[in-house]
């Protein structure tokens, strides 16, 4: 991966935009409506969840990562997150920590080469953070690819989810859930891969086959996804693969903005 996927990442935050409404099929969930009900209580209580995720393939600005990180939860869904990712770069190693609290967005990243210097720093200076507002490709959404995400979980089981033992995960007994859905749009952005019901020129769209596997609470533990981005006006598929682990649901979790004086609105 270029050094410049890091800053074409952060500059394409400001070019995204969600769709209007929630991505789904009006058909009953099924087998995942006990899932979707466990999700939303959770919301409801404005808990919490850490995360880790693997990320591997897809198109050219993904290649492969490492992120680990927490959500806190409002009425509506994800409200906030503090996330670490790391990734290989062809210069050395990419490391970039992103947090963001509502609208506001803060981040830092850089790239360091094997003999320790810096070669790629966002911001410029060392410590400081990047500061936005408002910025539409961080914002969680109903669109996105994501085991906790109600609007997806309603998508795929409006078409033909299964169910079956999912055996122990770290010692909890599990439901596997699982199924394919063949979306007409893909995409990326800071918060996740996305997904729209609406085919766009010069995009990506494809098939998600995925897992879920769900304690005896109804959460969320584990995530698979094998996504094959496949280009609308044909070429060569991209196939990622992602695979999410969610631990301490309602566990006390804190989020809080970077100090002011380090807060910079170089990017």
């Amino acid at each position: 991966m270029k050094r410049m996927s890091l800053a074409l990442v952060v500059a394409g935050l400001l070019s995204v935009t969600i769709p209007g409404g929630a991505a789904h099929a009006a058909t009953r969930s099924g087998s995942l409506d006990s899932a979707i009900a466990a999700i939303k209580k959770q919301f409801a209580k404005k808990s919490s969840v850490r995360f880790s995720v693997k990320q591997r393939g897809g198109p050219a600005a993904a290649w492969d990562s490492k992120t680990s990180g927490a959500y806190r939860f409002r009425a509506s869904g994800v409200y906030a997150a503090d996330t670490t990712t790391i990734r290989p770069e062809i210069e050395g190693t990419g490391r970039s920590r992103e947090i963001s609290i509502g609208r506001d967005f803060y981040s830092q990243a850089y790239v360091r080469a094997k003999d320790g210097k810096y070669v790629w720093k966002s911001p410029r200076t060392l410590g400081k953070w990047s500061h936005g507002r408002n910025l539409a490709g961080v914002i969680w959404g109903e669109d996105l690819v994501n085991g906790i995400n109600p609007g997806f979980l309603r998508l795929v089981a409006s078409h033909g989810a299964t169910s079956a033992d999912g055996g122990t995960f770290e010692g909890v007994k599990t439901t596997l859930h699982s199924g394919t859905v063949t979306v007409p749009k893909l995409g990326e952005r800071q918060a996740g891969i996305s997904f729209g019901t609406r085919e766009e020129e010069y995009s990506w769209r494809g098939p998600i086959t995925w897992k879920l596997w769900v304690g005896q609470d109804n959460l969320p533990r584990r995530f698979h996804a094998i996504i094959r981005f496949t280009p609308t006006e044909g070429g060569d598929v991209k196939t990622m693969t992602l695979n999410v682990i969610y631990r301490d649901w309602g566990k006390p979790v804190k989020i809080t903005p970077p100090p002011k004086h380090l807060l910079t609105f170089d990017w």
